[in-house]
């Protein structure tokens, strides 16, 4: 049976972190990995001041910003209408006042290979199937090409997504929902009109967003839930022509659509749990708090998660304490700033990508009034950026009067 200081399920972008941050030479990392390694996306992903505020406190920015766009602009426009705002990220006072787009394979590469670098293991094509706790140890169960095996933790981490199969083995109390947007994700060309910005277009029922990464354009497309297969019977050259119809720019950009194998299809959950902690383990991301996808934080808010549980866990070690008690500190620490998130990113989605009239209208005055006002224009980004945990009563009352 192997041995190890912190056993980590997920090799994701918030796995690799958290690895990152407990390798370095100190302690001794195993990541098990149930894909038998990384296929390229076929997606982007938006990082935030918040996020890339924790890659830097672990000196991986500059190895991230290389595989990035970035951009300080979002304009957002009403389909076939005007310009409805532009949020300018430059307004916050932090020094990442920008965005960052990604694709998520490549982002993960570069922190593999780092967390390679800082001695840590990754074990691909190897499945988490259980965990006991005994005495000053946790043994994990895990499977391989068919075969079983344990290993051995001072903790165990689960930075296994939404349907985390560690918060299951922990017996926590979870509340599930399926979010009501749903969405399809896809990387085409690179379009000339968003070398210096990123743009969202809505209306009644339909929203989308184009952001540059690297070589190319990546889309989300707004999808109500039940409405996919729907739109396949279209057809494709349909669906591509919806899209060139909301941002003529993309003329020739979308070629590399050839089928829907092209694009990734998300039907978000919103997860709420009751702890994220147990002696001896602790899960991190979307396991612990998944949200609706409005406000672009869920990868975020997992980086977040793996600086304050990594400091956490460091202090155990100088502690020998692993208990949950211990562990709490983490939880603590974070809590209440994905609490906040969860629900703010709630009330956008039921602002944006809605089939309600009511609410469109009421979405697209409140991004006029915060276009049209730098004030609430800070306020809204510093929120929506994971850089504040609350809005006053009168912030709330600004944006809607």
């Amino acid at each position: 049976m192997q041995s190890y200081d912190v056993v980590i399920v997920g090799g994701g972008i918030g796995g690799l972190v958290l690895g990152c941050r407990l390798a370095n030479g100190k302690r001794a990392v195993l990541i098990l990995e149930a894909r038998p390694g990384i296929s390229p996306s076929h997606r982007g992903l938006t990082l935030q001041p918040n996020g890339l505020e924790a890659l830097q406190k672990l000196a991986l920015l500059e190895r991230t910003l290389p595989t990035g766009s970035k951009i300080h602009t979002v304009a957002w426009y009403e389909i076939n209408g005007g310009l409805l705002a532009s949020l300018d990220y430059s307004l916050l006072d932090h020094p990442q006042n920008y965005l960052l787009t990604v694709v998520p394979s490549e982002l993960e590469q570069v922190l593999g290979h780092e967390f390679s670098l800082r001695g840590g293991v990754i074990h691909e094509s190897t499945s988490f199937e259980g965990f006991e706790v005994r005495k000053d140890r946790v043994q994990v169960k895990t499977q391989s090409y068919g075969s079983t095996a344990e290993c051995s933790a001072k903790i165990l981490v689960g930075a296994d997504g939404a349907d985390s199969r560690v918060r299951t083995a922990l017996h926590v109390k979870t509340e599930t929902r399926e979010c009501p947007d749903h969405f399809l994700f896809m990387l085409v060309g690179p379009v000339d009109a968003l070398r210096q910005e990123a743009r969202q277009y809505l209306s009644l029922g339909k929203m989308a967003g184009f952001f540059p990464v690297p070589g190319g354009t990546y889309i989300f497309y707004y999808l109500p839930r039940g409405k996919l297969n729907g739109l396949k019977a279209e057809g494709l050259d349909s669906f591509k022509n919806e899209l060139q119809k909301i941002m003529p720019d993309l003329a020739g950009s979308i070629n590399n659509l050839q089928s829907w194998d092209d694009m990734t299809y998300a039907a978000p959950k919103r997860i709420k749990v009751q702890s994220w902690v147990g002696d001896r383990v602790a899960i991190i991301g979307d396991a612990a708090h998944a949200l609706d996808p409005s406000w672009a934080q869920g990868a975020n808010m997992t980086l977040q998660d793996a600086i304050s549980l990594g400091d956490t866990i460091e202090g155990s070690f100088q502690s020998d304490d692993f208990s949950s008690d211990r562990l709490k500190t983490y939880e603590n620490a974070r809590r209440k700033q994905t609490t906040f998130i969860q629900k703010q990113a709630d009330r956008s989605a039921q602002l944006t990508s809605t089939e309600s009239r009511f609410n469109s209208w009421l979405g697209k005055r409140v991004l006029k009034k915060t276009g049209m006002n730098r004030r609430l224009m800070r306020i809204a980004l510093n929120a929506s950026c994971g850089l504040t945990d609350h809005f006053t009563i009168g912030e709330q009352l600004r944006f809607l009067l």
